[in-house]
């Protein structure tokens, strides 16, 4: 199956996933339509079915596809060598706004398959298809020792993490509205809020 998507052009590839994902995070699996996957995409039914055989399958392709495809473009673009945790996260989130920017859908496909799921579960999600990914992103070479001495690390990882993910998600809501996007302005935006938390947790 995923080789045969492979095969074809990028731009193509792009506009199935898409088309497929903005069909599966707007209706509940039984709802989805192949017909307006493959009206959306630009393609032949017959296409979409030599492509993956099934809904059924597709469906699977687009669940594996959504936790790996980020992770793997955190893997490969992150400075695993950075010991500032809010670095760190900055370059995270640019990185997400990256592949959002490319797969709009992702995150409402990734939402609705997991509306249910706890955050344990989702770790283990993770864990089955790229190992270790949430530990190598937060912990890995992290200085902790710049946070100031009276802070409860796991409070304040919590905190940071959640305030990019909620500037994430706000980004994300732009692009699907049709909004370009400036990664400057986004970046000058994310260190303002840096500042601010730098002067509340580190020394």
């Amino acid at each position: 199956m995923e080789d045969r998507l492979s095969n074809l052009d990028s731009e193509k590839k792009i506009k199935i996933i898409n088309s497929a994902m903005e069909e599966f995070s707007k209706n509940s699996y039984d709802k989805a339509s192949t017909n307006r996957i493959v009206e959306n995409a630009g393609i032949s039914k017959g296409s979409l079915f030599n492509y993956f055989q099934s809904k059924e399958k597709l469906y699977n392709y687009l669940e594996i596809f959504s936790i790996k495809e980020l992770a793997n473009e955190i893997s490969k673009k992150v400075n695993w060598e950075e010991p500032d945790i809010l670095k760190r996260i900055k370059e995270i989130a640019l990185i997400k706004l990256e592949v959002f920017s490319k797969y709009p859908y992702l995150l409402g496909f990734f939402k609705r398959i997991n509306a249910n799921k706890s955050m344990e579960e989702l770790k283990t999600i993770y864990e089955k298809y790229v190992p270790n990914i949430y530990e190598k992103v937060y912990y890995e070479n992290i200085d902790f020792s710049l946070f100031k001495e009276d802070i409860q690390v796991k409070e304040v990882m919590n905190i940071l993490i959640w305030t990019f993910e909620k500037m994430g998600e706000n980004y994300i809501k732009r692009i699907k509205s049709g909004e370009k996007v400036n990664t400057e302005e986004i970046s000058d935006e994310l260190d303002r809020y840096m500042e601010v938390l730098r002067k509340g947790f580190f020394k």
